[in-house]
This record gives C-alpha cells, structure tokens and sequence, in this order.
C-alpha cells in the first residue's frame, strides 16, 4: 500500500486515505519524559529483566507517548495538523539508558518513575531497567500515511468546549482523582496539562465525527480513519520504512515456520521418551 499510493502535496490534499511528508513543526514544543528534549511527539518505554527458571526475558512495564497532542506537518505547499492518536509508529531510538553495574538510576529517571508510582527497587536494591525514548524533533522530516477528514466551522467555539469541560472537571473529585497520577492527593502541573490535553482530544474526535464536507475552503486533519483503518506515522523515508517493514515481514514468516519446526521436533522427542 505505501508503495502504490502516491505522495500528496498538502495543497492539493484530496479527502480519504493519503500519503504525506513534511518538516514537522509544533508552536511550543513538547518535553521528552526521560530526555526532555524538545520534541513535536514522543513515545516511550520502561523495560525489567526478569528471569525465571533458566529463562529471562525483557518486560515491559508502563510505556507511552504524546499521541493526544497533535502537530503541524509543511510540506512547502501548505500545513496540515496532524492528529496522531491510534497511529502505528516507525520511529528512530533517540534515547536509551540502561542500569547496571555502577549505573544508577538518575535523578530524573527516579522522578519519572515516582511520578508515575513504578516500582524500581527490591530489597535487593535496584531492579535491571531498560529506559527508550524515539522523538519527531522540530523540522524533522516526517512521513504521515493517513486520512485526511473535514473538521467542520463549528470549532470556533473548541475554547468556550475546553473552559465548560475543565469547570466540570474540577467540580467531580472523581475525576480530579483520576487525573492523579501518582495518587500524592495533588495535582501537579504536568498531570494537569495531561488532563487539559486530553479533553481537547475528546472534543477534537467529537468534532470530527460530527463535521459536515464543505466546499468552501474546508479545513483538513490528517488522522487514523473510520474506513481507512491504516495510519502510520513515521521518521523514516519512505524507501527506509518500506525496507524495514519487508525485513519484518520476511523475519515473522520464516522466523515463526522455524520456531514451528523446532517447537515439534521438541514435542516429537519427548513422546518418544515416554514411549520408551
């Protein structure tokens, strides 16, 4: 599919299932929450080494990312918002700390996973943690393989939605606990932005299943589709992405005939061990 749909200018975007790549750009950037560079989306992962037995593995433990916050794509032509929530993401490692020996954990890792009340010690002292940070930087070359849907004239009003939601909000202790984190009985400001963000997503989505086609200069949002159910977002080029989706590809057919095999040679010796 990547390979037979043609790349779309933003000018001349059409409505449905599009390909795009453009300098990504945000008004006031986002932070990474381990590295806190400067970024327009982020996602993350909190890997433990846990062994059992005479197996171990690597486990995934909390993960996230900035999908509720959308961003701006230029391709030179014009600008798009980008609305990336529910995308599949292909992105570059950016950022990557591991524990060890005389590796501790820095401070603002031991914040992180405070924060976000993550156990990372035992009575045998830190546990074996894997931290992965892949960023979308300001005027990174982004490839967006999306729906470009109409978002109606009735989001003038999206500010007026946004200030009745947050009274709301802080009028429902329920609510308010929800949004507490890491359950310190306060609010802090990163929780509440997260919050802000969110609800500004749910008006978002809402518009968008609500908005009617115009034909007077409609405004467009690339996003994952109601139809079109494929959305990818990612930094690599088009050509390095399609490399390493059929490396994947080729890795999951053979990989898993292989494991197949082995796994009934496996079954295969064991009952003729019982036979006998």
């Amino acid at each position: 599919m990547i390979e037979n749909i043609p790349t779309s200018t933003i000018r001349g975007l059409a409505i449905g299932l599009a390909e795009i790549v453009g300098d990504a750009k945000k008004d006031k950037p986002l932070k990474g929450p381990f590295s806190n560079a400067d970024c327009v989306f982020y996602s993350y992962t909190v890997e433990r080494y846990e062994q059992s037995g005479r197996s171990s593995k690597w486990v995934t433990i909390a993960k996230g990312d900035s999908s509720y916050c959308p961003f701006l794509l230029n391709d030179g032509t014009g600008e798009i918002m980008v609305f990336p929530k529910g995308a599949e993401t292909f992105l570059s490692l950016d950022y990557e700390f591991g524990t060890g020996w005389e590796k501790p954990l820095p401070s603002n890792l031991v914040e992180f996973m405070n924060r976000n009340s993550i156990a990372y010690r035992d009575l045998f002292g830190t546990h074996k943690l894997r931290f992965k940070e892949y960023h979308i930087y300001p005027g990174d070359k982004a490839y967006i393989l999306g729906t470009a849907r109409n978002v109606s004239s009735h989001m003038n009003d999206h500010r007026e939605k946004l200030r009745e939601r947050l009274v709301k909000l802080k009028k429902d202790p329920k609510g308010m606990a929800e949004i507490d984190l890491n359950k310190d009985g306060n609010i802090s400001p990163e929780e509440w932005d997260l919050a802000v963000a969110k609800i500004e997503t749910e008006i978002l989505e809402e518009e968008l299943k609500s908005s009617e086609v115009t034909t007077s200069s409609p405004e467009i949002i690339i996003a994952k589709g109601e139809a079109e159910k494929i959305f990818i977002l990612s930094d690599y080029s088009q050509k390095d992405l399609i490399g390493k989706l059929l490396w994947q590809s080729i890795l999951g057919i053979y990989g898993g005939a292989a494991l197949a095999m082995v796994m009934l040679l496996n079954v295969a010796y064991h009952l003729v061990i019982l036979r006998f």
